[in-house]
């Protein structure tokens, strides 16, 4: 099984943010979906690639490098943190691990359900209860987080 470890502000597995789709497509394959930039509201959508069965998303700046890179569980990967089993592990665990880097912004709108260490660039997320646990992991570049918080 493949393992992707999250390195906030730089990585998850082998995906880096600022790569190019190209190089990103070279390492995950062909994406299983691709969402091309647009507008709707009013809000940008970017353009964004879903490789996985759409479990693992990079977003696309408009010079076509990663600038967000968002991770699901999937059964052919495991995310880890600092070797904690992201979408499995009881949430204090992560929590308490991410902790030690930054603290997370308990003023976000969609707290607890979403958790944001704003050093990090690097939300946790879970569509129920502060008991739940986390279904996605992200990281961004300071320039995606300021375009959407």
């Amino acid at each position: 099984m493949l393992t992707f470890e999250v390195k906030p502000r730089h990585s998850i597995g082998p995906v880096h943010l600022g790569m190019s789709r190209e190089d990103v497509r070279s390492i995950l394959g062909e994406p299983s979906y691709v969402q091309n930039a647009y507008e709707n509201w009013g809000i940008h959508f970017p353009d964004k690639d879903c490789f996985f069965k759409n479990a693992f998303q990079v977003s696309y700046n408009l010079e076509l490098s990663a600038n967000f890179i968002e991770v699901s569980a999937e059964s052919n990967y495991l995310v880890t943190f600092d070797k904690i089993p992201v979408h499995d592990a009881a949430p204090h665990h992560i929590i308490a691990a991410l902790s030690q880097h930054d603290k997370y912004d308990e003023t976000e709108k969609e707290y607890p359900t979403n958790l944001w260490f704003p050093k990090l660039y690097l939300n946790l997320y879970r569509s129920h209860s502060e008991f739940d646990k986390f279904e996605t992991i992200g990281i961004c570049t300071p320039e995606f987080a300021v375009e959407k918080r």
